[in-house]
């Protein structure tokens, strides 16, 4: 049993398996994406173990400041920032040797002032978000003769959803690749959804959600195994009479003599409060409905049908238990949200480990 209250173990054998399966799939090296701490799964520990496997390229953050973590803790690998740079920025990605994502003429300016003048060129093919047009590039043709231009880039905004519009995105990168004629050493389009998608002149995938396995719509064909589990345990078990009210408000009411135990996971540790009444955690294989409101710190969970129930107990929230399962898709899809959020909001109270 682990020292922690609450922990996400991190499976870096079901991370390997995820990259090597997209990289076979796609027989294209990775661009690992390990922004927001990894998805929530700690970025230095991911990106510690992924820079062992020749197939994985470079890293992706969105801030200088992620870079720079990265760098404080071993990553020699480049380091790509999706999210561009301000000019109080140029300093960090010169110090640690970061590369930046240039989305428009402000941030080309900027860029001058880079030692070494790497930059990647990202387009706006249909996400309104970052990135140049297609009818910027004449301009563009003579100011970047003083960069070296190691990789070109756009977003994918409807790959799971929007099989003509991702086409079509993918036909304008490819008109802008030719009229820029720069020649990149990198040319990524292709993200989680995205690799399922010809792109016969793209030679890195990159990559995220997929890499923790998570499946980025229904139907998916590459096989993957979840990375991150959470699991708490059992700090109190009362019984509690009829017509007793549980948590804030009694929103919950018995109606039976019941047995509850309290799980110190709440909110705070990154369980949306929609959950309560409506939801579930697993123990010992069975699942333990949660009752009332899920508060800040703890939430109480019904063990009435939950044979030799002891305090200590595992308690699964998300990931395996006997023959059950939660995934964080399973969550999203019950709160009207998507994994990526669920997956990110696991609060840095809850420790991350290899091994808890």
């Amino acid at each position: 049993m682990s020292f922690y209250r609450s922990f996400a173990e991190i499976n870096l054998e079901n991370l390997k398996h995820n990259v090597k399966n997209l990289y076979s799939f796609s027989k294209k090296k990775i661009f690992a994406v390990v922004k927001a701490d990894a998805y929530g799964h700690n970025a230095v520990l991911v990106s510690k173990y992924l820079q062992e496997l020749d197939f994985i390229e470079s890293f992706c953050v969105a801030t200088p400041l992620e870079g720079k973590e990265l760098r404080e803790n071993g990553i020699f690998k480049d380091i790509l920032i999706l999210g561009g740079v301000l000019k109080e920025e140029i300093e960090i990605l010169n110090r640690y040797n970061l590369i930046p994502v240039i989305s428009d003429f402000n941030q080309l300016e900027i860029a001058r002032k880079l030692k070494n003048r790497k930059i990647h060129l990202k387009f706006d093919t249909g996400m309104r978000r970052l990135g140049f047009y297609l009818e910027n590039v004449d301009k563009m043709k003579s100011l970047l003769k003083e960069f070296e231009i190691e990789g070109v880039l756009t977003h994918l905004s409807s790959a799971d959803t929007d099989r003509e519009y991702t086409i079509n995105q993918i036909k304008e990168f490819k008109e802008i690749l030719n009229l820029l004629d720069a020649g990149p050493k990198y040319i990524h389009v292709q993200n989680s959804a995205g690799v399922v998608y010809e792109c016969d002149f793209c030679n890195v995938i990159r990559v995220g959600l997929a890499m923790y396995g998570e499946k980025p719509f229904e139907g998916y064909p590459i096989e993957l195994k979840q990375v991150m589990s959470v699991k708490s345990k059992i700090i109190s078990i009362k019984d509690i009479k009829t017509g007793d009210r549980v948590s804030y408000n009694g929103s919950f009411v018995a109606k039976k003599p019941m047995k509850v135990a309290i799980v110190p996971f709440g909110y705070a540790d990154g369980l949306p409060r929609s959950l309560s009444n409506r939801w579930f955690f697993l123990v010992n294989g069975k699942e333990a409905p949660i009752l009332g409101k899920i508060t800040m710190d703890m939430t109480i969970v019904d063990v009435s049908e939950i044979e030799n129930i002891n305090i200590g107990d595992e308690v699964v929230i998300i990931g395996e238990s006997g023959n059950k399962r939660i995934t964080f898709g399973d969550i999203a899809n019950i709160t009207g949200t998507i994994s990526y959020e669920i997956m990110c909001g696991i609060s840095k109270r809850v420790i991350r480990c290899e091994k808890c």
